[in-house]
């Protein structure tokens, strides 16, 4: 392992990475145990009526800075700072490459025929069972701060940046000591812990199942365009579906 405690450039790495591990895992534990609000606990109806366009892009901008900053710069310069990789370099290490990029397109086609079919399944159980289909989704939360437009390009970008820190940044740094199945099961579990955020239980746990098929494609492709593709078009899926079922409703 490259990593040192005797070199200070090290340890201004390592307290960049807790600044994301701390946002992306911290917060949402703390707000699925109700330590902060989440959009469950708000009033719902005084939110929407004082939200104005201003607000919604700023929180957008905000949203997206944040998230190119933690997801991608933060783990791009523990490569730089740390592994003494070049820019090039630490991309090519995450397996951000053109190099069969159709073979990544085609089981990123496959996988999501895969998570679709599982997700309608366990819903459908779910619901039969009587759990409330409000509770098996987060879009509804989100919308609360976003119109249809602002969400859709939200949902389209940040999956980007998701793929970048999980299947590629951390995959790629818990394979190279403990393997590729504990690396596979134990990035699958944070991207559920990362989506614990809105409060409930079931948004958190489809994650782990989509990560640990995107965490697969990934280490089979050898490419992380994989993931990018079936999570950004899951995501736009998955909205359109959300807002097709609401028109009807």
């Amino acid at each position: 392992m490259d990593f040192s405690i005797k070199k200070p450039i090290h340890i201004f790495a390592l307290l960049l990475l807790l600044v994301t591990i701390s946002t992306i895992f911290l917060l949402p534990i703390l707000t699925f145990f109700n330590v902060f609000p989440s959009t469950q606990t708000m009033d719902l109806e005084i939110i929407s009526e004082s939200w104005n366009i201003f607000y919604e892009v700023f929180t957008l901008i905000v949203q997206l800075v944040l998230v190119i900053i933690t997801l991608i710069l933060i783990p791009i310069l523990w490569y730089v700072l740390v592994n003494k990789l070049t820019l090039k370099e630490s991309l090519k290490q995450m397996k951000l490459t053109l190099k069969n990029i159709d073979i990544a397109f085609l089981w990123a086609i496959l996988s999501l025929i895969l998570i679709f079919v599982l997700f309608f399944v366990i819903e459908y159980i779910l619901i039969a069972i009587g759990f409330n289909p409000e509770e098996l989704g987060n879009i509804q939360d989100l919308q609360v701060f976003f119109s249809p437009f602002t969400l859709f390009l939200l949902i389209s970008i940040q999956p980007i940046a998701e793929e970048i820190f999980f299947r590629g940044f951390l995959l790629d740094k818990i394979e190279s000591f403990a393997g590729k199945n504990i690396a596979i099961v134990s990035t699958a579990v944070l991207f559920g812990v990362a989506h614990m955020t809105y409060g409930k239980l079931y948004p958190a746990l489809f994650p782990v199942i989509i990560g640990l098929i995107f965490g697969y494609i990934v280490l089979k492709t050898k490419n992380l365009y994989s993931s990018i593709i079936a999570h950004v078009i899951f995501n736009v899926v998955s909205f359109v579906l959300f807002l097709l079922a609401k028109s009807f409703t």
